[in-house]
């Protein structure tokens, strides 16, 4: 199991979410733990989606802070 971790400073936008692409095809993680989103609920349903993480736990007060926990389905 590979776990990954990243203070990503905010997810609202493409440097950011490339970023987060590449780390994740480097590391392939089953499970991905974010802070600092600093974005709402659309914005990660739509950054899951992209993962193809099938699963996220998202949680911040408006547009600070921030944390996201994503992980894959048993046997993928």
């Amino acid at each position: 199991m590979k776990i990954a971790g990243w203070n990503c400073r905010g997810m609202g936008n493409g440097p950011a979410v490339r970023g987060l692409l590449d780390l994740q095809k480097r590391e392939d993680p089953d499970i991905l733990f974010l802070s600092e989103t600093k974005c709402g609920e659309g914005r990660m349903k739509h950054i899951k989606w992209l993962l193809g993480m099938r699963n996220m736990v998202k949680e911040s007060v408006g547009k600070s802070g921030g944390l996201a926990l994503s992980w894959k389905e048993d046997g993928d």
